[in-house]
């Protein structure tokens, strides 16, 4: 194996291999052709529509293998090549901070281990599969990130990749369409723990529903609390700070088995201290030093659409626009509301609306909007934004989609300001980037 094995032909490598897969939008068989000119030297598709096709894919220019289903096959090659390497597998779910732990934890660990991790949000069993498949044959730890909407996709994915370290970040409302109910999330997120090979487990221990659930579990494992007290790894002492460049730092002490551990890492936004703790849990229990972690973490960059922040030449752009729920959201808000500059610098927040929220949605956007009001200027983009009812002096405006807002932004309005702009992935906010003059 490994090679480089993609679902959306944009990201096919050359000589990798692309899955042609239907998804609610979107068929992947009608791309077979632009994954082939991009590169690709494989495709994994259907069976049926092979033969219906089968004409048109002989000059194709690439081996073709048909299957039944290339989700399940997929799946179980990638079981079958884990199996051949069996690694350590740490897998990290949790309702936020998934990719950033990841992040940082394959940044605390490469350089002391062989490790593969993800190459980006691969938390569904397509994108667990890929990331397995192209796992090098020495890798001596994989990380995963476990993402779900509904019951059953966890203990599906752990089925498959027996995780043998788990982490569990936090548990808030999101997609509580497919989830209906924090209790819901709490559940999906605890099929984590099915793990036939589970040995380590570390959890935010300040979420008390979690906490819970955790010691209930009545199975042997090495169980690592994290929180701000009363933990077996504890944060304090977080503090936020941002350059003259506009790069941030993080710092937070560490405590944990009578060792305090000062680390710094380039992130925006104090909910990733309890990320990096969660990070160091883990190393430490896959055999690396805390001094070693630390210096590894400030070489960590914070992932994209995650906090990073862009200085223009007058202002400052925070870049959230990689997902939005009502936990990141509010923290969004809080870290940016908690920026001091000199001088009478305005705050404007750009918004997406919060997708899958279900029943609950018009009262999480009111939620968010009430706390959005303590910015100067507010800007929303999205359908979900319709049942709020505000006549708050900070709303400027309201557009269905982002192409909506481009047209009628004038960038010159956000000169001189801070601008945060967060939203659902669906709504690719990244596309107001450039008019905030980020390049």
């Amino acid at each position: 194996m490994p090679q480089s094995f993609r679902a959306d032909s944009r990201e096919v490598e050359r000589g990798g291999v692309f899955i042609a897969m239907r998804g609610e939008r979107t068929d992947g068989h009608e791309y077979i052709e632009d994954a082939v000119r991009r590169g690709a030297s494989v495709v994994i598709l259907e069976e049926g529509w092979y033969w219906r096709n089968a004409e048109g894919l002989k000059d194709l220019g690439a081996s073709v293998i048909p299957v039944e289903d290339p989700e399940r096959s997929v799946a179980l090659l990638a079981e079958r090549w884990l199996g051949m390497v069996s690694p350590k597998v740490v897998g990290i779910t949790g309702s936020v901070g998934k990719t950033t732990t990841r992040e940082l934890l394959h940044g605390a660990i490469k350089d002391h281990m062989r490790a593969h991790s993800a190459v980006k949000s691969y938390n569904t069993m397509i994108g667990c599969s890929m990331t397995v498949l192209s796992m090098p044959g020495d890798t001596e730890t994989l990380i995963l990130e476990l993402g779900t909407n509904h019951p059953g996709e966890i203990r599906a994915m752990v089925g498959k990749f027996p995780v043998t370290h788990g982490v569990i970040t936090e548990i808030t409302e999101v997609h509580l369409d497919g989830l209906k109910s924090i209790d819901g999330v709490l559940a999906a997120k605890m099929e984590l723990t099915d793990s036939r090979d589970l040995e380590f487990l570390s959890y935010n221990n300040d979420n008390e529903a979690l906490s819970a659930a955790v010691s209930s579990i009545r199975r042997p494992l090495r169980v690592v609390s994290v929180g701000a007290r009363r933990s077996d790894v504890t944060v304090s002492d977080i503090k936020q700070s941002i350059g003259e460049d506009g790069t941030p730092l993080l710092s937070l002490v560490i405590s944990s088995r009578g060792e305090d551990l000062r680390c710094e890492a380039r992130f925006f936004g104090v909910q990733h201290a309890k990320n990096i703790a969660y990070a160091y849990s883990a190393a430490r229990d896959l055999g690396v030093p805390g001094e070693i972690f630390a210096d590894a973490v400030r070489r960590v960059d914070a992932p994209r659409g995650r906090g990073r922040i862009f200085r223009t030449a007058d202002g400052m752009i925070i870049d959230e626009t990689y997902n939005a729920s009502p936990g990141s959201m509010s923290y969004a808000l809080k870290n940016v509301l908690g920026i001091e500059l000199a001088g009478d610098v305005r705050k404007i927040a750009i918004l997406g609306g919060m997708r899958e929220l279900g029943a609950e949605s018009d009262r999480w956007h009111e939620v968010i909007m009430s706390r959005a009001s303590l910015f100067d200027e507010v800007y929303l983009i999205g359908s979900e934004w319709d049942g709020v009812e505000t006549k708050q002096g900070a709303l400027r405006g309201r557009w269905r989609d982002a192409d909506g807002f481009l047209n009628d932004f004038d960038p010159a309005s956000a000169s001189g300001a801070i601008v945060l702009v967060k939203g659902s992935r669906s709504y690719g906010l990244e596309r107001i980037l450039p008019l905030l003059g980020v390049v």
